[in-house]
C-alpha cells in the first residue's frame, strides 16, 4: 500500500513523496477504503502551497476528492457498508491520492455502483458547487438567465448542465474562440469571447433578457461586465478567484441597483450542512453522473507511482480535460 504524503507546506515537486506501508489502522468508528479513482484538482496545489482558506498541517496526506469501495468498518460501523462505494467528502481531513485511506465514517457517502468511478471521482467539490451556486441564494425559476465567468472550467460546464435540466439558461464569458465553440457544441445557451467592450456585447446577446444570477469564479473585470446585466437587486455568487483578485463590481451597479455579492466556499457548507441534506445533495449528484447528465472530461489518469507526471500534467495549460489517479 502506498500514499502520497507532503511533508512541509511550500513547494509541492519538493515535499511530496510516495509514502509506502501508511499506517492503516481502523479506528471504532472508522472505515478502509480502497480506492479506485482519485481527482487532481487545483485546490490541492493551493493546500500544498498554503495559499487556501484551510491551513494543511504538514505531515499531511493530500488528495481532496476520491471514489472507492469500503474493504473493512470499524466495529461501532454499520458493517453492511463493507463492499458498497462511496464518496470521500472533501473536508481535507483525509486524503485520497492511495491506494488505501482510513476515514472517518462520518466523512463517507454511501453511492450507488451505477457509474464511472472516473466521473463519479469528481463529484466532490466541482458539481457541488455549481449546485449550491445555483440553487442557495437565488430561487431561480425555469427561463432566467444564469451569467457566469470561467464558462469553460469544471465548474462551469456543471453549471451549464445544472442549469440546463432545470429549464434555466446560460451566458458564459470565455478567454478564446476555441473555448467558446466548445462549450456551444456541449449545448450552452450563449457563449461571449471576453474582449473590447464586453459589457456592451453581453448586452447586445442577451437583447432584451436580464440575467437573474452572476457567478464569479475568475475575481476580474468580467465579473463587472456580467453584472451590468444583471436585474435590479440581482445576486453574484464569487466561488473562485484564479487571478488572485475580489470579485469587481462597478460602485453605480452596487449602489444604484443596489447588487448584492455573496461568497461560497463548500467546505462551509460541509462543516454546516444537516448529515440528511449533504447525503441527499451528493446522492442526487451522482445520479445525474450515472446518467449522463453531468460529465467532465478526462485528459489522462495516472498510477500513483507516476506522481510527478501526473502533477505536471495537471498544471499544464490548455488541458482538455482533467487528470486523475487511478491505484
Amino acid at each position: 500500500m502506498s500514499q502520497l504524503i507532503l511533508s512541509a507546506i511550500g513547494d509541492i515537486d519538493e515535499s511530496v513523496a510516495l509514502v509506502t506501508d501508511p499506517d492503516l489502522a481502523v479506528g471504532p468508528a472508522d472505515v478502509l477504503v480502497g480506492i479506485d479513482a482519485a481527482t487532481i484538482n487545483p485546490v490541492d496545489f493551493m493546500l500544498a502551497s498554503g495559499t487556501y482558506g484551510y491551513q494543511a498541517q504538514a505531515p499531511f496526506a493530500l488528495g481532496s476528492e476520491g471514489v472507492g469501495r469500503v474493504v473493512q468498518a470499524g466495529t461501532s460501523v454499520d458493517q453492511s457498508l463493507v463492499g458498497r462505494r462511496v464518496l470521500i467528502v472533501p473536508n481535507y481531513q483525509q486524503g485520497t491520492w492511495a491506494d488505501q485511506v482510513v476515514v472517518a465514517s462520518r466523512n463517507i457517502v454511501p453511492l450507488p455502483d451505477e457509474g464511472d468511478p472516473a466521473q463519479l471521482a469528481m463529484v466532490g467539490i466541482n458539481p457541488l458547487t455549481a449546485y449550491l451556486a445555483l440553487n442557495k441564494y437565488v430561487g431561480l425559476r425555469p427561463g432566467q438567465w444564469v451569467g457566469q465567468n470561467l464558462g469553460n472550467s469544471g465548474v462551469g460546464q456543471y453549471v451549464i448542465a445544472l442549469a440546463k435540466k432545470a429549464g434555466q439558461k446560460t451566458l458564459s464569458v470565455v478567454r478564446r474562440e476555441e473555448a467558446a465553440e466548445r462549450l456551444r457544441a456541449a449545448g450552452a445557451d450563449l457563449v461571449v469571447v471576453d474582449g473590447n467592450d464586453l459589457a456592451g456585447r453581453i448586452a447586445e446577446a442577451l437583447g432584451e433578457e436580464k440575467l437573474s444570477l452572476v457567478l464569479d469564479g475568475t475575481g476580474d473585470a468580467t465579473a463587472g461586465a456580467l453584472a451590468r446585466s444583471l436585474e435590479f437587486e440581482g445576486t453574484v455568487v464569487s466561488y473562485s478567484s484564479v487571478t488572485g483578485a475580489p470579485t469587481a463590481i462597478g460602485l453605480g451597479d452596487s449602489i444604484y441597483r443596489q447588487l448584492s455579492l455573496r461568497g461560497l466556499w463548500i467546505v462551509n457548507w460541509l462543516n454546516k450542512a444537516p448529515r440528511e441534506e449533504l447525503e441527499r445533495t451528493y446522492t442526487e449528484l451522482a445520479a445525474l453522473v450515472a446518467d449522463g447528465v453531468l460529465r467532465a472530461e478526462v485528459e489522462a489518469t495516472y498510477p500513483l507511482a507516476e506522481f510527478r507526471k501526473a502533477l505536471d500534467h495537471a498544471r499544464q495549460g490548455g488541458r482538455s480535460g482533467k487528470i486523475l489517479f487511478r491505484p
